[in-house]
């Protein structure tokens, strides 16, 4: 880029033009401008060099709110940014924005009552997902190059799918969660959004990486995402499930998943049927688990200034306190057993397919509920539990309602470059990834 501080410019305009109705923003950096300034002076800084980054609002920024989504946090600045920001900017990213979510990550549509519910820049009247809905429509909305959301159960794939953008839940602890507000400390990642697949990729290789202040980091040495950017997928053993995740599917969004499992098959990918693995008990088991560890966190604030959290955000905690030890022990063994079937599984297998989001993209229609979030991830629970990658691709528009449709890619612990491998072929062939919204150019 010859010029960043016009791009950051043009970025800006289209923020202050749109974001009124989008609320796809908490705060815009106004200072980052002067990053621009000198990153147009500077020698090349690294692989993100000049990018402009919205970060998910509940990942720390030094000097620039976070809020988590919250009021309770409206006036919280903090001191130090994130690891996984020091890395942006290390990498020569400019931080624009902090981006809308649900309330403390808690919700699949992004309707927050702090600070605006988000709209989706295909339709205004639809939800752009959640928690990470702010940074799906920004990306959309042409705020910024790339963003980070955060996902626990479902919060980068299913605004990814909503908004037509790729976006990762990585192989868990291979990207810092030190700095970033918790929702549920074994299941939280930070995960890589953006339009192409090579620039997401370039994204999840600059953010991961080992931290010793996490305790639950890994220092395994992966493959860096985008490692194999470019390469064919001829010959690769692509697994689809026979159960679960294909039933019941929308009529238009089955037409676009058919057409991607022909994709695949038109470029020498060879599919393998997968038996049942037990998914369908995974949403049982993550309901356990991350309203367990939620409340934990949340306990003393609760009993102190519960009446300011949301009456939905306030069940979904308080139902938390109800989990017994027993039963949290349950399916915290669940989940250990599960991932080793899943690893076993991908052992030979390259990836496995599955449709990302079951249904078209809803309404706007009221706030966030428990009901309307397991509805809309009823299919991406089963990953969530997973401790290796899921990325989301998107495969094409609704038929009906001219809505993004997405395909999730799984791997094996640490094989994100072969999902990004993937979709950097499928963008290759198709153009889904460069079409706008007609109102928002």
């Amino acid at each position: 880029m010859t010029d960043l501080v016009e791009h950051w410019d043009t970025a800006h305009e289209r923020y202050l033009e749109r974001d009124e109705l989008l609320r796809a923003v908490i705060t815009w950096n106004d200072a980052s401008r002067r990053d621009a300034e000198a990153l147009t002076r500077a020698d090349h800084r690294g692989p993100l060099h000049g990018v402009l980054v919205g970060v998910k609002d509940n990942i720390d920024t030094a000097g620039l709110r976070t809020t988590a989504g919250s009021a309770m946090l409206d006036d919280n600045v903090p001191a130090e940014d994130a690891p996984v920001v020091r890395r942006l900017r290390e990498a020569g990213a400019i931080i624009v924005a902090k981006t809308n979510l649900a309330e403390f990550a808690w919700g699949g549509t992004t309707q927050n009552t702090a600070y605006g519910g988000c709209r989706n820049p295909w339709n205004t009247d639809r939800i752009p997902g959640g928690s990470s809905g702010g940074s799906g429509a920004a990306l959309i909305a042409g705020y910024c190059d790339l963003t980070l959301g955060t996902d626990t159960g479902a919060s980068v794939r299913l605004p990814a799918s909503i908004n037509g953008v790729l976006g990762l839940r990585p192989t868990f602890g291979s990207v810092s969660n030190t700095g970033v507000f918790p929702t549920a400390l074994t299941q939280d990642t930070v995960g890589a959004m953006g339009r192409s697949a090579a620039a997401t990729a370039r994204l999840a290789a600059v953010i991961a990486g080992y931290d010793p202040l996490d305790p639950n980091s890994t220092p395994e040495p992966f493959e860096p995402a985008d490692a194999r950017l470019g390469q064919e997928v001829a010959g690769l053993r692509v697994g689809v499930p026979e159960t679960f995740f294909f039933d019941d599917l929308d009529a238009g969004v089955a037409e676009r998943v058919d057409g991607f499992l022909t994709w695949l098959r038109s470029v020498g990918a060879v599919l393998v049927p997968v038996a049942d693995f037990t998914q369908a008990d995974a949403f049982q088991h993550w309901s356990t688990i991350v309203p367990a560890e939620g409340a934990g966190h949340h306990e003393e604030r609760l009993r102190e200034r519960g009446d300011e959290y949301s009456a939905d955000v306030r069940g979904r905690l308080t139902a938390g306190l109800e989990i017994t030890g027993a039963q949290l022990a349950r399916s915290l063994a669940w989940r250990a057993a599960y991932r080793r079937r899943l690893a076993g599984l991908l052992a030979d297998l390259d990836l496995i397919v599955t449709p990302t989001v079951a249904s078209d993209v809803p309404p706007i229609d009221g706030l966030d509920s428990r009901a309307q979030t397991a509805a809309l991830g009823r299919i991406t629970y089963p990953w969530a539990l997973h401790d290796g990658p899921t990325l989301n691709l998107p495969v094409g528009f609704h038929p009906a309602s001219g809505l993004p449709v997405g395909m999730a890619l799984t791997g094996a612990r640490g094989h994100e470059s072969t999902l990004f491998q993937v979709a950097d072929r499928y963008q290759r062939d198709t153009d889904w990834h460069l079409r706008t919204p007609e109102r928002y150019p």
